[in-house]
């Protein structure tokens, strides 16, 4: 009779707890639904973001230019430290990261050189793989807001990082998924299960695959709320900066309109050993990897070549120690297939890699430019660029 008594309850607690399961995700499906159907009426702009990363202060910067670029620059740190460097070196005052999204002195360089004016636009992000200059172009880079060239500084970094997971694993990545439609390299950008899995859900789930858009509400009410109760600036970072650090470390990709100023050149700063961290970067050849950022560069090609923008890749200045920490045959492996590539889609390569040009006193570390280094960098850059009649002939577009 007891046990009668007991399995008759375990059937109503399973059958009870069953219920509001069915209950709940019932609920869950309706919500989904219902946030599908309204969504058109909610206050979202894709270009929002609850991070603050390097590529939402560009693209936000690139929204707000009512005139079209000549030249858009891209690359990782290498091409953003030469940009930062050595434009605060040009003009002898500090260069605002968060702000500081052209080249002025490519600018003044190329308009003493062709006789036509000439402006400049930078996509320049810290870690840019060849994926997320490839994501960024076919998503911004499109219709009237296309530029003439677009100026690509790499390395073999971004080929092979050891470091990163998959191409869809970077916030430039994440960020153009949010404004831009990628299901073209949707599945190859995955390369883990719980990428495709996550990628799947975000198929499945409105609910998830907007996500990102709910954080950012929460936090855009959240500042409204601080801001009516007295709260006054609440973009600065005001943090000292050891706290910082640490809040960078946590969580790298938000950054403050006051984050990061780049001062000119001083030629008393010692060079920096950062062989330990490249190492780890170029640890093993992993030839898939490599592929498969080579697959983007090719399709980065066909995109320009598609689109009548001229592609200028740039082999960016390495120190010799750096290169001598890549596998062996590594370096001479990256750049056949570079100059393959740029071949067969018509695009042109600058090889500025060149020891007897950049000696070690234009490095602030083995891969970085010191503001002595970046103002070299356009010098030598201009002067190629001044050669390609289709860099030559200035037109800027409106936009309406």
């Amino acid at each position: 009779m007891k046990d009668s008594l007991t399995a008759k309850l375990k059937r109503t607690g399973v059958a009870f707890v069953s219920s509001y399961v069915c209950l709940a995700f019932a609920a869950l499906v309706l919500l989904d639904l219902g946030t599908r159907i309204t969504f058109s009426v909610w206050p979202i702009d894709h270009y929002n973001s609850p991070n603050r990363s390097w590529v939402w202060w560009a693209a936000k910067d690139f929204r707000e230019h009512s005139k079209n670029p000549n030249i858009v620059l891209m690359g990782s740190s290498l091409m953003m430290a030469a940009l930062h460097n050595g434009d605060a070196t040009y003009l002898k005052i500090p260069q605002n990261v968060a702000y500081h999204h052209r080249s002025t002195y490519l600018e003044a360089l190329l308009t003493e050189k062709t006789k036509s004016p000439i402006t400049t636009f930078a996509f320049a992000i810290g870690g840019q793989m060849v994926s997320d200059a490839y994501v960024i172009s076919s998503t911004l880079l499109r219709g009237e807001r296309k530029p003439q060239t677009l100026v690509y500084g790499i390395a073999p970094r971004d080929f092979m990082d050891n470091m990163l997971t998959s191409p869809a694993s970077t916030e430039t990545f994440r960020y153009m998924n949010r404004i831009g439609d990628l299901s073209d390299v949707a599945m190859p950008a995955r390369t883990t299960f719980w990428e495709k899995t996550e990628w799947a859900l975000d198929q499945v789930s409105f609910l998830y695959s907007h996500r990102l858009d709910f954080v950012y509400l929460q936090n855009k009410y959240s500042r409204n709320i601080l801001t009516a109760f007295g709260a006054k600036d609440l973009e600065s970072v005001k943090a000292p900066f050891l706290l910082r650090k640490i809040a960078m470390h946590e969580l790298p990709e938000d950054n403050g309109p006051n984050e990061l100023m780049i001062n000119p050149y001083d030629p008393t700063q010692p060079f920096v050993d950062n062989s330990a961290e490249y190492k780890l970067r170029y640890k093993s050849f992993k030839k898939k990897l490599f592929e498969m950022q080579l697959s983007f560069l090719k399709r980065l090609g066909g995109y320009c070549k598609e689109s009548g923008i001229n592609l200028v890749l740039v082999n960016m200045p390495l120190t010799s120690d750096n290169v001598q920490l890549m596998p062996e045959g590594f370096y001479d492996y990256y750049l056949n297939n570079v100059k393959a590539t740029a071949r067969d889609f018509g695009a042109s390569v600058v090889d500025l890699n060149q020891p007897r040009i950049f000696t070690k006193d234009c490095f602030a570390d083995s891969v970085h430019l010191n503001g002595h280094g970046g103002k070299r960098f356009f010098e030598v850059l201009s002067d190629s660029l001044a050669k390609d009649s289709r860099v030559a002939v200035s037109r800027q577009t409106k936009i309406h």
